[in-house]
């Protein structure tokens, strides 16, 4: 009697404990590994799947490190947010590897003449560098209503100027490491004080990259 006794209070107590082991979270887990643009030129990807989708630009032969859920699909893209071309998707067994964007996939044609209009209500700025030295800068920016982000890494050469073109309202930040490793991993930065929220008036200015 004492020993069933003993066993209904012995599961009584492991009951709980059991319940608190349990995973708390479904989120897929996630794979560590480079990534390394094998095109052969300068490029813009779309990765996209669970809790993560942004865009983001690659130099030619540039490697980043990557933090992305299992099943991720990495596209070719034109503006950030619609995939144009599966390249990959992330597995398990990608872990510690360095993947290549290089895999015989080609980027699909966009309708040249919906990209037209987008960009003809896209306000046109410039960001200069007004150091006498050459500066690598990460721009990234959130469009209003866009579910992710667009990224972009260039080295901007002495009391040089870039070219962007942006939609009113549209955030921009110039990230730091500590950002951009948030963006890599999946996160988001809007909720940070940007560099710039795009305005009408801002069409053909030019803004000084300062520290």
């Amino acid at each position: 009697m004492k020993t069933w006794i003993l066993t209904i209070l012995l599961s009584v107590c492991l009951w709980p404990a059991l319940s608190i082991a349990r995973p708390l979270s479904d989120d897929p887990p996630r794979v560590t590994f480079m990534l390394k643009n094998t095109l052969g030129y300068h490029r813009m990807f779309l990765v996209e799947g669970p809790g993560i989708k942004y865009g983001f630009t690659m130099g030619r032969r540039e490697t980043i490190p990557c933090n992305w859920p299992i099943g991720a699909k990495l596209h070719f893209t034109q503006d950030g947010e619609t995939g144009t071309g599966l390249i990959f998707t992330v597995k398990a067994e990608d872990e510690g590897k360095t993947l290549g964007t290089d895999t015989g996939t080609s980027p699909k044609e966009v309708n040249t003449g919906s990209v037209a209009s987008e960009t003809d209500n896209r306000v046109q700025i410039r960001l200069r560098n007004p150091s006498i030295l050459a500066k690598k800068v990460a721009v990234i920016s959130y469009e209003p209503g866009a579910g992710g982000n667009g990224t972009t890494i260039s080295v901007f050469a002495p009391k040089a100027s870039v070219r962007f073109q942006f939609p009113v309202g549209t955030k921009v930040y110039l990230a730091d490491n500590e950002q951009v490793n948030a963006v890599m991993s999946g996160k988001r930065i809007d909720s940070e004080k940007p560099f710039l929220v795009v305005k009408e008036d801002d069409k053909g200015r030019t803004f000084d990259i300062v520290e």
